[in-house]
Parts: structure tokens; sequence; C-alpha cells
């Protein structure tokens, strides 16, 4: 019975010793490491994220995972609550993404900067910073799946109506009508054969053509010099008859302008003469004794001396 208690009281002191050992090793390999939480926004599928795992930022370990729960005001977004080391550069312009960790499933989160706002996140005093979750490499390739297979799902129903019995008749006319105009071609290229013989005869004639054309065109250019000099001859002879019939007009104008006032002015004068001379005849005729006496004195009027009533009478 005293070997059975010994035997206890030595395991005991060994199992205490033990656990004080490693906790020990606990508490010395501790580093006292300031941390600082922010929260992280999804509105995107978090697999293979769990609470602590590991957060890097650039590559290195910065932190971990704390807590992953539903938005309350908003059930569609997912908040991802972390520890990050303070001497972390995080900006406005800091962001996540979820980082698969090879084959195992397993996610990590990313944190990167993309230097749009480089004034510093505010600490955590209370209220916790919110950082946008980016879709990762692994979503973004699944969406662009789902869309290719929506492609080619669409190709893939044109393809089937573009391939339907109906198309493949009208298809089968067209190749028809293909195979008959090709054996129309080759019967107008064995028809256009001997015509294509008689090309170089008719190249020759053509030649011949174009000779006594150059020929004509050189006679025809002869004839239109000699045409010109004639015509440039009339043209003289024109303005030789222009000149004369503006000399002619100047002198008609000369005569209109100068003569034809003192014609005018002579004709007059023999007017005024000649009604002088017969009014001289005129009074020759009455009295011709003027001539020696001269003109008699007209009687006296009234009021004047020697007038009297018969002779008024």
């Amino acid at each position: 019975m005293e070997n059975r208690a010994h035997a206890l009281v030595a395991g005991l002191f060994m199992l205490l010793l033990g656990t004080g050992v490693v906790l020990a090793g606990l508490w010395l390999s501790r580093e006292a490491v300031e941390t600082r939480s922010y929260t992280l926004v999804s509105k995107y599928p978090i697999s293979g994220l769990s609470p602590q795992s590991p957060v890097r930022y650039r590559g290195v370990d910065v932190g971990k995972v704390d807590s992953i729960e539903f938005d309350p005001q908003n059930p569609q977004l997912v908040l991802i609550r972390v520890a990050v080391r303070a001497d972390t550069p995080m900006t406005r312009g800091t962001y996540a993404q979820l980082v698969t960790q090879g084959v195992t499933g397993l996610s990590s989160v990313m944190l990167d900067d993309d230097g749009s706002r480089p004034e510093p996140l505010p600490r955590d005093g209370g209220a916790e910073a919110l950082i946008e979750l980016r879709p990762s490499l692994l979503h973004l390739l699944t969406s662009a799946g789902h869309d290719l297979i929506a492609d080619v799902d669409a190709v893939a129903e044109r393809a089937k109506t573009l391939l339907s019995e109906e198309n493949q008749a009208q298809f089968m006319r067209v190749l028809a009508g293909l195979e008959s105009a090709a054996g129309r071609i080759a019967a107008l290229a064995a028809a256009a054969q001997p015509a294509a013989r008689m090309l170089p005869e008719v190249a020759a004639d053509g030649r011949r053509a174009l000779q006594r054309a150059e020929v004509l065109m050189g006679e025809l250019g002869e004839l239109t010099r000699q045409l010109q000099g004639r015509i440039d001859a009339f043209d003289r002879v024109a303005r030789g008859a222009e000149q004369m019939a503006g000399a002619a007009q100047s002198a008609s104008a000369a005569v209109l302008s100068e003569s034809l006032p003192r014609i005018n002015a002579l004709v007059e004068d023999l007017s005024r003469t000649s009604r002088s001379l017969d009014r001289l005849l005129g009074e020759l005729s009455e009295h011709p004794q003027s001539v020696l006496f001269g003109r008699a004195a007209p009687p006296p009027g009234p009021g004047e001396p020697g007038f009297r009533q018969e002779a008024s009478r």
C-alpha cells in the first residue's frame, strides 16, 4: 500500500510539473503585440473562411480573423472582424480579398492598398473601421464561367435554329443553285474561247485604227491652224470696220453737237429778217411817201393837243 501511495504522489507531482512547464513555455513564447480591430464588409460568398484564419497584408502575416457574422441591418452583407497588428499601414484605400490556400479549400484574407486614398484609416476607438471585401479571383472566374456557359447555351440554341430541317433544305437548294451556276459559267467559258482566239486580231485592228486616228488628228490640227489664221484675219477686218464705224459715229456726233445749233441759230435770224422785211414792205406799200418824208406822226389821241372829235370819229 505504501509503495502505491508513493507512486501516486510521484505521478501527481510529475503531472503538475509538466503542466507548469507547458504553461511557463507558453507564457515565455508569447509576444506582446498590439493589435487593432477592423471590420470587413462582404457582399460576396466567403467560402473556406473561418475564425482564426490568417490575415496578410501584401503577403505578410499581420493578424487573424476574430469572428464572422451577418449584418443585422442588411442580411445580404457579411461582417468579418479581424485583428491586425498596430504597425500595419491601413489607409482609406485599403481593400481585402479572399485567397484560397492550395487544394485544401481553406481561405485567408489578403489586404492590399490601391493608393487612391492615402489618408490613415481611423483606429479602433469603440467604432470599428470598415474595409471593402472585393470579389476574389475564384469568384470572378466562376462569374465569368456562368456568363460563358450562358453564351455557349445561346450559341447552341442559335446553331440548333440554324441547322433546322427547313434551313437544311434551303442550304441544299442554295448548293444546287451554285452547282447550276458553276455549270453555266463553264459553258460560257467554253463559248468564249473562239472569241478569245480572235482577240489578237482585234487588238491588231485596234492598233491600226489608232494609227489612222493619229494621222487624222494631225491633219485635223493643221486644218484647225489654217482656220485659226483665217479667223484671225477676219477678226482684224472686223476690228478695222468697227474702228471706221466708231469714227463715222464720232463725226456724226460732232456734226450734231456743233453744226446743228449754228444752223438752227442761222435759220432763226433769217426768220426774223424775213419778218422785218415783210413789215417794211407793208409799210412802203401803204405809205410810199415815207421814203422821202419819213413816217407820218400818228393822230393825237384823247387829251393830247390837237385832238378833234371828228378826227376820232
